[in-house]
């Protein structure tokens, strides 16, 4: 697989947990209200966006948006794991499911951190920003 399609496979699998993301913000309180379906989709409308922007300026080997997401998916992948082990942990204190839910969520939102970083330091593609 080239460098590319590495980032397009990567781009792509953030569009889809965008996605999952504003459908699950949607439901968390319940049935949503009219007001809450439309920030929900103003909210996706919006991360859409910067996911392809993002998306694009990594297909123009853009060094700077590498570096910066380098940075931001390692600080992520790190605060994100220890986020989910503290909400793991509070869950067996406390037992509300509530508090497990939100801590599969954060563990999602770390593998694609972690996701992102394993590729952005891939052999192939640290070349292909070369």
């Amino acid at each position: 697989m080239t460098a590319r399609q590495k980032i397009e496979q990567l781009t792509n699998a953030w569009y889809g947990y965008v996605t999952f993301s504003a459908i699950a913000s949607l439901f968390k309180d319940g049935i949503p209200g009219l007001f809450s379906i439309i920030w929900a989709a103003m909210g996706l409308c919006f991360s859409l966006f910067i996911t392809w922007f993002i998306g694009r300026r990594l297909l123009a080997k853009s060094s700077l948006t590498r570096f910066l997401l380098l940075l931001v998916t390692g600080i992520g992948s790190i605060f994100g794991t220890i986020g989910a082990g503290k909400m793991a942990l509070t869950f067996v204190r406390t037992w509300e499911l509530g508090m497990l839910g939100a801590a599969a969520f954060l563990g999602i939102a770390v593998y694609m951190h972690v996701r992102s970083f394993r590729t952005l330091v891939d052999s192939s593609v640290r070349a292909y920003f070369d």
